[in-house]
């Protein structure tokens, strides 16, 4: 729900900044954007653990598959060049560096799965399949990029250059929650505010001298835990997952 507030607050903010500094078109110093896309996640182990009636258990489910989900999302960027909104007299070497940050909203579920597994209870080790049951999740992050860039194909319009390749890494947040049957009882759900490792590369067309398009491939990591209740009891377990997952970006710029 956190995430959730945050998104639309952003929302609300870009598109105020958009309206404000419309009449300026032209090419430009900053840019706002919006952005869809497939994300894909890659199998993770799951792990849970925890002091269970005063004995220590832990249980790890190995390969679980994330459902495809579509992603979507908010941008803001600032390009380091002497023209547009909050241009300034850069040296000329800044204008192959961007900045940009942006808002993204995923699904994060996984459906029921039989999987293989390993455990621990008390010091006694075991192994076999169990059946993992269906969760589902959510993901929310604000990520900031550094960005490298080059300009090809320049024109009167667009003297830096119509195709632009670029490359843009940085650190994100992540607003996650997770709702998962699995430990038994009733639904439980759980949140988290973590840290995330952020990759981008695309290519970037200027197909006027404010509007671009761009078509990017994101990376994104992070290692997100929660805290549930054991079968309706008082009793918690902490569960962690690594998500590495994968977005195929399509985004549509206005600079100003």
């Amino acid at each position: 729900m956190i995430g959730k507030r945050i998104y639309r607050t952003c929302g609300v903010l870009v598109l105020a900044l958009a309206l404000a500094v419309l009449p300026s078109a032209g090419q430009g110093a900053m840019w706002v954007g919006a952005q869809l896309g497939a994300n894909f996640a890659a199998s993770t182990d799951v792990d849970a653990s925890g002091n269970i009636f005063g004995v220590d258990a832990s249980v790890s489910f190995k390969g679980a598959k994330v459902q495809p989900a579509v992603i979507g999302g908010l941008t803001i960027g600032y390009d380091f060049i002497r023209e547009g909104f909050l241009g300034y007299n850069w040296p000329d070497w800044m204008k192959y560096f961007s900045f940009a940050t942006d808002f993204t909203f995923n699904r994060f579920d996984m459906r029921e799965q039989f999987l293989d597994f390993t455990a621990n209870v008390g010091g006694a080790g075991f192994s076999g399949k169990a059946t993992l049951g269906r969760s589902e999740g959510t993901m929310a992050v604000w990520s900031f990029l550094f960005i490298g860039k080059y300009g090809f194909f320049p024109d009167s319009e667009v003297p830096f250059g119509r195709l632009v390749p670029y490359i843009g890494v940085g650190p994100g947040i992540v607003f996650s929650s997770f709702d998962t049957a699995a430990l038994g009882g009733n639904t439980n759900s759980s949140s988290s505010v973590d840290i995330a490792l952020v990759v981008e590369t695309g290519i970037r067309f200027m197909a006027l001298k404010n509007v671009s398009l761009d078509a990017a491939f994101r990376y994104r990591w992070c290692q997100p835990s929660y805290t549930f209740a054991f079968f309706g009891t008082t009793q918690t377990v902490n569960a962690e997952i690594d998500a590495n997952q994968f977005s195929a970006l399509l985004r549509a710029s206005y600079h100003f």
